[in-house]
Formats: structure tokens, C-alpha cells, sequence
């Protein structure tokens, strides 16, 4: 006799198996995202037309691009050397400190 799983029992049941994951704190992100300032800003909009803002990016977005430079799926040296010793706790909360930074854009005065 083959033994059906109920939906509910197979997601109950994924659920006991998956570690917690802590919530994001994006005032401990600040403070981690200090080091990331000097490339990408103190408010995550970079003075260097050549490094990307991080201000107002989806944590998401920010999360996988640290995961990939610490795995090599992407590659730079600086943001390899930059992403290698933060842990997924760290990532998370300065994902959360750049998401929850509000972009406001002005156009420039000759296109107002």
C-alpha cells in the first residue's frame, strides 16, 4: 500500500528541516557597510561615475551579487577581497541597509 503525503505533512515537514533565518538589521548593515562606502558612498550613491550606486537596490539584488563574488560566479578582485569575509548574516543586513535607503533623483537644471 503506497502511503500518500498530505500537502500540509510534506510542508511541515521542509519547514522543521530548514535552519531559522535571523531577520535583517539594517542599522548593523550601516555599520558593516562602512568599508563599502568608500567605493559606493557613505548613502550608497557613488561619487566615482565608474562604481555602481547600492542606494535603493533591492535587498535581493545585493544579497546575490555579494554571494557571487564570494563563490566567483562573478569577478572582481576589490568586491571578491570585499565580500570573502562576510558571513550570511552580514550580507543580509547590509542588504537590508542599502534597501532601505530612499533614492530621490533631480534631474539636471538643463532638463528641468
Amino acid at each position: 500500500m503506497r502511503y500518500i503525503l498530505r500537502p500540509f505533512t510534506v510542508f511541515a515537514a521542509l519547514c522543521l528541516a530548514c535552519p531559522p533565518v535571523s531577520a535583517a538589521d539594517p542599522e548593523l548593515g550601516r555599520q558593516i557597510a562602512k568599508k563599502c562606502s568608500v567605493c559606493h558612498g557613505k548613502l550608497g550613491i557613488a561619487q566615482d561615475p565608474e562604481m555602481p550606486n547600492l542606494a535603493g537596490q533591492s535587498a535581493f539584488y545585493i544579497e546575490k551579487s555579494l554571494k557571487d563574488f564570494q563563490s566567483g560566479a562573478r569577478e572582481d578582485r576589490r568586491m571578491t577581497l570585499m565580500a570573502e569575509p562576510l558571513s550570511d548574516d552580514d550580507i543580509r543586513n547590509v542588504a537590508a541597509w542599502y534597501a532601505s535607503l530612499v533614492v530621490t533623483v533631480t534631474p539636471p537644471p538643463d532638463q528641468q
